[in-house]
């Protein structure tokens, strides 16, 4: 399964709050595009201090993922998402790369279950809705036991599943859209406290 990762570093021209903390994520950005994995994550640690703490996170998550750290990369992801006063797309990149590192590794629930919560952070997520679909058909070949020997009658049946499974994954994100509607609307209250805003900075 061929995912892509949500990567900030394509991200740094976002106003950036502490100068330190932009300075450090900004080494971290040149050590990464020259492939120093293990550099660019210590130089990420720095930042994580900061105001820029998340962005430094998304970015160490996706060091450690290079350099196939697996779970310390979903580690990383998961404490880049867990706070709520972190923006939405943040989190929803966040739950998103979890999802990478889990299905390049074959835990598919654990997948599913990412992908599913960055959807419900950001439903218009279009990579996030494609890969759920594919971990989701995914598990039910191997629940079905989809391996070898498949004759023609199961090749016949396969569009019918895919069908079906594409129905039940539209009906499961028409859910998560109203899910998110409701937390969009908590979320804008929240946000007036704080002053964060809606518009994407990039």
């Amino acid at each position: 399964m061929k995912n892509r990762l949500f990567v900030l570093l394509n991200f740094i021209a976002l106003p950036l709050l502490a100068q330190e903390g932009s300075t450090y994520i900004k080494k971290g950005n040149e050590l990464y595009r020259e492939g120093k994995m293990e550099e660019a994550a210590k130089t990420y640690d720095k930042a994580t201090a900061g105001p820029q703490k998340y962005i430094a996170l998304m970015n160490k998550g996706n060091a450690l993922y290079r350099l196939k750290k697996y779970d310390e990369a979903v580690n990383t992801y998961q404490q880049a998402g867990s706070t709520a006063n972190t923006d939405l797309l943040l989190r929803s990149g966040a739950y998103y790369n979890t999802g990478v590192v889990y299905s390049n590794q074959n835990k598919l629930e654990e997948s599913i279950e990412a992908y599913k919560n960055a959807l419900r952070l950001n439903s218009r997520d279009t990579k996030a809705r494609e890969n759920l679909q594919k971990a989701l058909l995914e598990k039910k070949k191997q629940s079905s036991g989809g391996g070898g020997g498949q004759d023609k009658k199961d090749d016949s049946k396969k569009p019918d599943r895919s069908k079906l499974n594409q129905r039940q994954t539209q009906n499961q994100l028409d859910r998560l859209e109203n899910k998110e509607k409701n937390t969009q609307q908590r979320i804008s209250e929240d946000k007036s406290q704080y002053g964060i805003s809606n518009e994407k900075d990039w």
